[in-house]
């Protein structure tokens, strides 16, 4: 940069500066002494150009700490400012010293807002059953489980298992305020079971639709583990697997898994999704002690028509064929020359397979249209009619010969 630019810089300081201020004067002062220096001694103008933007310099460097004095301190602001929407926790490190800031970022948790909708809506169970001794001699026992609340008149769904056998059920609400509760009915085959309690104002849960799930996406269980004194406990997971099917006697049912805990006292309790709908309804009957990670849930559209009919009836209709069979697998076929399919072993009194003529002996090879080969399939074809229906059945009989009886479903007896 030569003279004569420095000099127009100056210029255009000193236009930024207050023309009456003291440093104004102190320029303008100092530039008409040099001035006259000039003219009389060449060598004099470098001493009074170095002494001139010496003190320029000087100038201009206090403009510029002013003003990074007030960005700084604009940006200072600004950090504090961002800091109080986060915790800063200290450590110090003994061998050195030293304090080291970690900065945790206060961003709420999703579960957070699903446990404030659902929470209300779930209560633990405190029943106590009576048995006998050896010597016949009665004596109570306590347990403990989960329900949820689905509807303001005081329903709750539960597990069979929970009330199954008890004389005295109480249900602690979300506030810790205990009712007594009466059973309306019970499903063991399902595991489910309706009890209601009479109590007003009462939050229920919104249920949702477990055909839409999908693996891994989010799963929050809410329940009682261990008692009462832990009610309310939410775990979070995720949906580790759907439709897994688990055998109850001669037949199966499906339901979901995840990873989300679920402890004794958690049954009965509700697996909810990330809008706060109930999707499941938690069990622990299906859970090996030794087994981590791996919990079970009846899914809700499956409970629905149970609740339903629960709360209706106070007990499930269910149709059966009045058979009770084995299955014929292709080994056995061979070795006994017979076709696979349904061996009957026992024929129920009154039902429609007696009126029907079906006999032990008898082998079921087909229902309806479609084969079949194992009892679990023929128990699936009958789930899906009603009592009163007729169903074609194939029967491959005692004198190897093949016929096909009508069989009127009639209500299962439990």
């Amino acid at each position: 940069m030569d003279y004569e630019e420095m000099d127009n810089n100056v210029n255009v300081i000193k236009e930024e500066i207050a023309p009456d201020s003291d440093v104004a004067k102190e320029i303008n002062e100092e530039m008409q002494f040099d001035n006259l220096q000039s003219i009389n001694d060449g060598n004099t103008i470098e001493r009074s150009k170095i002494k001139k933007y010496g003190k320029f310099a000087l100038i201009v460097m206090l403009i510029i700490g002013l003003s990074l004095g007030t960005s700084i301190g604009y940006l200072a602001d600004h950090i504090i400012e961002n800091m109080q929407n986060k915790n800063s926790v200290n450590a110090i490190n003994e061998e050195q010293g030293q304090q080291t800031n970690y900065i945790i970022d206060k961003t709420v948790s999703p579960v957070v807002p699903i446990a404030k909708k659902v929470l209300p809506s779930i209560v633990a169970i405190r029943i106590k059953q009576t048995y006998r001794d050896f010597f016949g001699r009665p004596y109570d026992s306590e347990g403990t489980g989960s329900g949820i609340i689905i509807d303001a008149q005081g329903h709750i769904a539960t597990n069979n298992h929970v009330v199954e056998n008890s004389n005295n059920i109480i249900v602690v609400l979300n506030n810790g305020k205990e009712v007594p509760a009466t059973v309306i009915g019970r499903d063991p085959a399902t595991d489910l079971a309706v009890i209601k309690i009479e109590e007003k104002n009462l939050t229920y849960a919104e249920l949702g639709d477990s055909s839409k799930l999908e693996v891994g996406e989010l799963a929050v269980a809410i329940g009682s583990p261990m008692g009462t004194d832990f009610a309310g406990s939410v775990t979070a997971g995720i949906i580790s697997g759907l439709n897994r099917k688990v055998p109850i006697g001669d037949k199966s049912i499906a339901l979901i898994q995840t990873d989300a805990a679920i402890n004794p006292g958690n049954s009965g309790g509700a697996l909810v999704n990330s809008e706060g709908q109930v999707i499941g309804i938690n069990t622990i009957k299906f859970v090996e002690n030794r087994v981590e990670g791996m919990g079970f849930a009846i899914p809700i559209n499956e409970a629905k028509p149970i609740i339903k009919q629960l709360m209706e009836n106070k007990k499930v209709v269910r149709p059966m064929m009045g058979i009770e069979g084995q299955t014929i697998g292709e080994d056995i076929a061979k070795q006994y020359n017979v076709p696979q399919g349904v061996l009957v072993r026992t024929v129920y009194m009154g039902s429609g397979a007696e009126k029907a003529g079906l006999e032990q002996g008898d082998i079921i090879t087909k229902v309806g249209d479609k084969k079949v080969t194992t009892i679990e399939e023929i128990v699936e074809i009958v789930s899906k009619h009603k009592v009163g229906d007729t169903l074609k059945v194939e029967v491959f009989g005692k004198l190897d010969r093949y016929r096909t009886v009508d069989i009127v479903l009639t209500e299962a007896q439990e």
